[in-house]
């Protein structure tokens, strides 16, 4: 019996806030993957308390580029590691950021992909996010806020940033277009 070499897999979280793709991130690192999020920096290396995350006192803006290469940095001591599956919970779009850890990572030999939430919200926001040229703005808002709202009691996104991201969201983004986006 010939055993097939299992491949190194990283995959980039998309998506928008409170729409499962934390979950999601949780599922497909299973047992043995690593769920690597910008927002843990907040949990662990800021405030007084890891096991508490208090948004007002602990998140700042400015510490927000640290955040990053604080999290780029864990994601590559884990490829050199060669952990596997590696997923980034981020909103990984077509920026700088997102093409550095797909770039990494392909340079050492991992398959990266997409990932998206499966959640019913998730589902219904990303067909409307597609077809967005004809659908009513006032949609886009109502969802920005009930976005938001889900968000109060962990990361506290405003719906002005996401009705931001849904403005600039591309539903046909592929990791070719990441990796060539420089």
């Amino acid at each position: 019996m010939v055993m097939e070499k299992v491949s190194k897999q990283v995959y980039l979280m998309r998506g928008l806030p409170a729409c499962g793709k934390s979950h999601m991130a949780r599922r497909l690192a299973g047992t043995s993957g690593l769920v690597l999020e910008t927002d843990q920096y907040f949990y662990t290396q800021v405030g007084c308390d890891p096991a508490r995350y208090d948004y007002s006192d602990d998140y700042s803006d400015d510490l927000l580029p640290d955040a990053r290469a604080w999290n780029l940095e864990r994601f590559q001591q884990a490829v050199a590691q060669e952990l596997s599956p590696i997923v980034v919970d981020r909103g990984n779009g077509l920026n700088a950021e997102t093409r550095a850890y797909a770039v990494y990572a392909i340079q050492r030999g991992y398959r990266v992909d997409l990932a998206e939430p499966d959640s019913v919200w998730w589902q219904e926001l990303k067909v409307l996010l597609k077809y967005k040229q004809h659908v009513n703005d006032e949609v886009f808002s109502i969802w920005a806020r009930k976005l938001a709202d889900s968000t109060r009691d962990t990361h506290r996104v405003p719906a002005r940033t996401i009705r931001s991201w849904m403005n600039s969201w591309r539903h046909d983004l592929t990791i070719d277009d990441i990796v060539n986006d420089g």
